[in-house]
């Protein structure tokens, strides 16, 4: 028998976007304890569940993201790439490295328009922090945290999206040689960013109207289920699919009640 589905709003809660980063890791005490010192984040939610299991509600500046994990996770832990803007790229990469972050890179100005730098956290994410630098306004829907896929083949990935989601092209850059560089896409009301790399893959919550008609929609152009929707005690239909380049795609609607 088929459940009954409360009737949608606009499938988003208040205050979130389209797309939040969903980093699951084993130590994710550790996680907030860094994002608190390095980037002023502040927990806004937090629930237990299973065998130690811990979901938490952050807010980075005016974006959301969700950290979640314990013991439960070893094993399985799907860390992100994310790109942060920050009023002062020097001092918070001299604040990562204070809190048990790895340098990937020093701050240095980039042609793009920016100051930024790169840490690898405690637990194994990757900040690509910024100050954008005197020139265009950034691109509508830039928040203050932009996730930032990695992946070989980026532009396939990115046809994926435009298949399953319904993503808009915003941004490609290429190298005089045609090699991919960089690119920006919109879901929603959020921007997502690429880079051809070695693949990290990722995590994300995805909020839209319909959830079973966009987790039929991720299936047919490629996507693999990994459970069908159904409606979840904490007020969301959900259904989650992976992609091709091992990214999970929680999609969800929030129910009204």
């Amino acid at each position: 028998m088929q459940t009954m589905m409360a009737k949608p709003a606009t499938g988003i809660p208040e205050g979130f976007t389209s797309v939040t980063p969903y980093v699951t890791v084993a130590d994710v005490e550790r996680l907030i304890a860094f994002a608190k010192a390095t980037f002023g984040a502040e927990e806004l939610a937090r629930a237990t569940h299973g065998a130690g299991g811990i979901h938490c509600n952050i807010g980075i500046g005016d974006s959301k993201l969700f950290f979640g994990g314990g013991a439960s996770v070893q094993g399985r832990e799907t860390v992100g790439a994310l790109h942060v803007y920050v009023p002062d790229v020097d001092a918070t990469y001299a604040r990562a490295l204070e809190n048990g972050a790895e340098s990937l890179y020093e701050p240095e100005d980039k042609p793009y328009g920016e100051r930024n730098c790169g840490v690898k956290d405690p637990v194994g994410n990757l900040w690509f922090i910024a100050t954008r630098l005197p020139g265009p306004a950034p691109v509508e829907g830039t928040g203050t945290v932009t996730p930032f896929l990695l992946a070989k083949n980026a532009l396939g990935l990115i046809d994926f999206l435009k298949g399953a989601f319904g993503a808009q092209e915003i941004l490609v850059v290429k190298a005089p040689d045609g090699a991919f560089l960089h690119a920006a896409v919109r879901v929603g009301n959020s921007v997502l960013e690429f880079g051809e790399s070695l693949p990290q893959p990722a995590a994300f919550y995805l909020f839209v109207p319909d959830a079973d008609a966009l987790y039929d929609q991720a299936l047919a152009a490629g996507a693999t289920s990994i459970y069908p929707p159904a409606d979840q005690p904490y007020g969301d239909r959900l259904g989650v699919v992976q992609d091709a380049w091992g990214n999970t795609w929680c999609i969800a609607t929030r129910l009204e009640r």
